[in-house]
């Protein structure tokens, strides 16, 4: 195991120097070669020699022919290991010096035994968090030369290994090949294939598979060789063992599988990066036939059933990261066609939801749409093709668990949804509408793309056609991609003239009255758009009212929405603040001008729905509310601020956005085919 020291200090140029002189062998080997055919084994093949005597020394002199072929082989092989442990070498004693030069430069000293400090002439105080975090990239790059070191000690040492029984196994290698990565896939695949039929792997093993996986998972030529070794079957079947191994059987043990399945996924993202290649052609062939195969599992060996492949492949590549946009549109395209075939193939007993059954993909169609949703652009490319759409939102078979119903005599399963129903699926349709990864924290509003916006306006028709049997899994997304997408929706919601709105307002009234069948969904809706409407009034530069009016018939449209979809909520609390935390990555960036309007508003609509709920109105007098909704009245007040001019003395702010509230109550009650109250 090189040390700091040892890295920072060793002279690379040794190992070209070497790989040279390995090179020169091979030449020695060559010329030796070339005397011996024509000097000692020619002379068995002369017409002056015939009979037993000839036979035998043909045979003997033509083992050493062979073996000064395979000894070229076996020492250019070593040279080309040499070459590319140098570049290894070389490239990760860089980002060594990188990082040592950028703590320096953070005010840290680093000792020549790689120990990081505090420099007390550039800082005052020492920062224990900040030296800790030097130290772990410090120790990151070190670990990752000694990984890189232990796979080239494991080329080297396969590489001499003679396997021809020819010679019994002392000569040389003629099958030796010069990449360090293929030699260490080789030497997993063993270990890798034992953990698949049950057997145990000591702790060393465990360690040096996690090491392997750690330093070459990114690598192709290691990737596609572990794969092609293992085979689809093989990969299956191992991902099964190792999930069994951490969430049926547990213990100790079950953190060091997990990050085995880890590298496992990593690495056959790498190996099908390029899906134009004849490999991932045939990668994905037999993968067809693996993916519908049906594997036994402890996990699924309790509910007496059975795997299938597909649903093993997307658990693990769950864990995984780095999929090449079409590898996922392929993958997903081909498990489509695996359920066109045979409906209810992915049809297992009891949930697979939540902490305990979450884990595993049983409808692998939905979690590689969760998978994809990770790629927003990805995610848009896929969706924004209305075949997949219309199959996705009217055709498929959402019911993927069998459900248990106990009888007086015997119990029967129905088919029926999963706990975690369209869960990939919602997160996909928010990343395709809204180009944001839902799974990013961090995340923040992003520009639409043509395709963005494409999918945004097929999502609200499908979505508008289902009606009542719109998924309830989907409120809260769309809710958060109506958002999104707020000053569109915020457009059509206001617009007097149907046939001038960005969007049909019939199809958005549908589905704002779907998504306000769930009160939280229907408060990220409400809330979301306050930012719409305040951001309109601020950019409304005119002497005239049209954006108070258009706030107003925009909170009259959502109010009518909900009295639709169920009257008053009858809870007795309003959770909104956990809402708009998730929600807030969804909302375009503001001015504080605008944020701070939209702090406001929001907090008085906040305000409404507590005493709302606490008085239980209903909806027979929400004209009253109308008149005292203290949205409303901030609305007003925040375009009375922005518009300071009164040209007319008799206009009441208040009054008249009240009245567009009514407008908006009439008008998408009108546009829903229900006669207003």
């Amino acid at each position: 195991m090189p040390t700091y020291h040892e890295i920072m200090s060793t002279d690379l140029t040794a190992l070209t120097t070497a790989a040279e002189r390995w090179d020169g062998m091979a030449a020695e080997f060559a010329k030796q070669e070339k005397a011996y055919r024509r000097d000692v084994h020619g002379i068995t093949i002369a017409p002056s020699w015939r009979g037993m005597s000839a036979e035998a020394a043909h045979g003997r002199f033509g083992v050493t022919l062979t073996e000064f072929q395979y000894a070229q082989t076996e020492a250019k092989a070593i040279a080309s290991l040499l070459r590319d442990a140098h570049a290894q070498f070389t490239e990760l004693k860089g980002r060594l010096m990188a990082a040592r030069k950028e703590a320096a430069a953070a005010g840290m000293r680093v000792s020549d035994s790689g120990r990081v400090s505090a420099d007390p002439a550039r800082v005052k105080e020492a920062d224990e968090s900040a030296v800790r975090s030097w130290q772990d990239r410090i120790d990151a790059a070190v670990r990752a030369v000694t990984d890189a070191d232990t796979g080239v000690e494991v080329a080297l040492k396969a590489a001499v290994v003679d396997a021809d029984p020819l010679v019994g196994g002392r000569g040389f290698n003629g099958r030796a090949v010069g990449d360090v990565e293929k030699y260490e896939a080789l030497a997993a695949e063993g270990a890798l294939r034992k953990l698949s039929r049950g057997g145990h792997l000591s702790r060393r093993q465990l360690a040096e598979l996690e090491r392997v996986f750690r330093d070459n998972s990114g690598d192709e030529a290691f990737s596609r060789t572990l794969l092609d070794d293992l085979g689809p079957a093989g990969t299956i079947t191992l991902t099964n063992e190792l999930n069994d191994l951490i969430h049926a059987r547990g213990g100790p043990g079950a953190g060091t599988y997990a990050t085995i399945e880890s590298g496992l996924a990593n690495t056959l993202a790498t190996a099908t990066r390029d899906t134009h290649s004849a490999w991932y052609r045939h990668w994905r062939a037999a993968m067809r036939h693996a993916g519908v195969e049906h594997h036994a599992t402890d996990a699924q060996g309790v509910r007496l059933d059975k795997a299938v492949g597909y649903q093993s492949l997307v658990t693990l590549m769950s864990k995984g990261h780095g999929y090449a946009p079409a590898m996922l549109e392929d993958l997903t395209d081909d498990m489509i066609a695996a359920e066109r075939s045979d409906p209810g193939i992915w049809r297992l007993k009891g949930e697979y939801s939540g902490k305990r059954g979450g884990w595993f993909a049983n409808d692998p169609v939905d979690g590689a749409l969760g998978i994809m949703s990770r790629d927003p652009g990805t995610a848009a490319h896929y969706l924004s093709s209305d075949a997949r759409m219309k199959y996705l939102m009217k055709e498929r078979d959402w019911n993927v668990v069998l459900h248990e119903h106990e009888g007086a005599t015997v119990s029967t399963y129905a088919a029926g949804l999963d706990g975690d129903d369209r869960a990939g699926f919602g997160r996909a349709l928010q990343a395709a509408t809204t180009g944001i990864d839902p799974s990013d924290k961090h995340a923040r509003y992003v520009a639409h793309t043509g395709q963005n916006e494409a999918v945004f306006k097929s999502a609200v028709g499908y979505l508008a056609d289902s009606g009542d049997k719109f998924p309830p899994s989907l409120r809260q997304p769309v809710a958060s991609i109506l958002v999104n997408h707020g000053a569109v929706v915020h457009a059509s919601m206001s617009e007097v003239d149907i046939s001038k709105s960005p969007l049909d307002q019939g199809q958005l009234f549908e589905v704002a009255k779907q998504v306000s069948k769930d009160k939280d969904a229907y408060g990220t809706l409400n809330g979301g758009l306050n930012q719409a409407m305040v951001a309109d009034i601020h950019d409304d530069h005119s002497e005239s009212a049209g954006s108070l009016r258009r706030a107003g018939r925009t909170v009259g449209f959502l109010e009518e929405a909900r009295i639709q979809s169920q009257g008053d909520p009858q809870t007795a609390e309003f959770e909104a603040k956990p809402l708009f935390d998730k929600a807030i990555s969804y909302i375009p960036v503001a001015s504080s001008d605008v944020q701070a309007g939209f702090d406001y508003v929001t907090g008085k609509w906040l305000e409404d729905e507590q005493e709302r709920l606490d008085a239980k109105q209903t909806a027979d007098n929400v004209q009253a509310y109308s008149d005292r909704n203290q949205q409303l009245v901030a609305l007003a007040r925040e375009w009375s601020k922005v518009h300071r001019t009164a040209t007319d003395p008799h206009f009441d702010p208040e009054t008249e956005v009240s009245r567009s509230a009514g407008d908006g109550l009439d008008h998408a009650a009108g546009v829903s085919g229900v006669m207003a109250k």
